[in-house]
């Protein structure tokens, strides 16, 4: 049954092979009946309805870039296609630092990874958002025990604005921003031994395209490249590019983590209506990319 206490409190904490990872906001995990009915054969005596089976709600913890080691391992295995499943808990936590309630799963698999969006004129920091499906989850009154120290890790600071982005040789200082993407893994539910609760198996990992912004400064390489590339086809595995989007501290001096970029391709590239920046107009371009494969590196600790 869910529990008053965990939604109540300000605080959530991920926890993953006794690793804590501090989290920005946590929705789902509701345990739910699926209802069947059965017809009872006659007209004058109404159906029967009973619970079939237990579901529950995936799981969406957003997260900074300063995450636990398992987590990150688990993102890692994912995007590799590895079937990792992993047990943990989520961690309420009052206004003392104590833990006021506990949400433990068993058996999750991540199936969705979303970036953020990232626009070089925002001051907003950046959180990753993941969702994960579990085949059995538990709600229990929390045990009082301090989370202090948890919660005193350091988080590093990560902001929509600072990054890079590398496509093979073409210039890419002036891009402005890239859209929010999501990794989605595709799973299919089985029912084996208890009728009540049901496994997952994986199917596919869904890699998105990309879609980014960038000056009028940049254009003439990436113009060559459509042409080349779609005009004139010339778009096997052997044209197709690498890359990467690097995500930056403050300073621009640091990486904090990373997503690479395995064979890119371009599909689409179109010119922005003109804006306004400091009294001046600014014309700006859109290029679309497809992405065969995709490797996530953040941060751990």
């Amino acid at each position: 049954m869910a529990i008053h206490s965990f939604y109540s409190a300000d605080q959530k904490l991920l926890f993953l092979d006794g690793e804590p990872t501090t989290l920005q906001d946590f929705k789902g995990g509701s345990v739910k009946g699926a209802v069947v009915t059965e017809s009872a054969g006659s007209r004058e005596d109404p159906p029967t309805k009973n619970i079939s089976s237990l579901t529950f709600e995936p799981m969406v913890v957003t997260t900074g870039i300063s995450m636990g080691k398992s987590l990150a391992a688990w993102i890692g295995a994912t995007m590799d296609k590895a079937d990792m499943r992993k047990d943990g808990s989520v961690v309420s936590v009052n206004s003392d630092y104590r833990a006021a309630a506990f949400r433990h799963f068993h058996n999750g698999l991540i199936t969705e990874i979303t970036l953020p969006a990232l626009d070089v004129d925002s001051r907003d920091e950046a959180f990753l958002t993941i969702k994960f499906d579990a085949e059995k989850i538990t709600d229990k009154e929390g045990d009082g025990s301090s989370l202090a120290d948890a919660l005193d890790t350091v988080q590093q600071k990560w902001l929509r604005s600072s990054f890079r982005l590398r496509v093979g040789d073409l210039p890419c200082s002036h891009v402005s921003k890239i859209d929010s993407f999501t990794i989605r893994q595709v799973l299919v539910p089985e029912v084996r031994g208890d009728f009540r609760f049901s496994t997952r198996t994986l199917t596919t990992l869904e890699i998105p395209n990309l879609k980014i912004t960038f000056a009028a400064a940049d254009i003439r390489p990436w113009v060559a490249w459509f042409n080349e590339f779609v005009v004139k086809g010339q778009n096997s595995q052997e044209e197709e590019l690498s890359g990467a989007i690097e995500f930056l501290d403050p300073t621009g001096n640091t990486v904090l983590g990373s997503v690479d970029l395995s064979q890119v391709g371009i599909f689409a590239l179109s010119g922005e209506q003109d804006t306004e920046v400091t009294g001046h107009k600014v014309s700006r371009y859109i290029a679309e990319l497809y992405v065969e494969k995709m490797d996530i590196n953040f941060l751990q600790g």
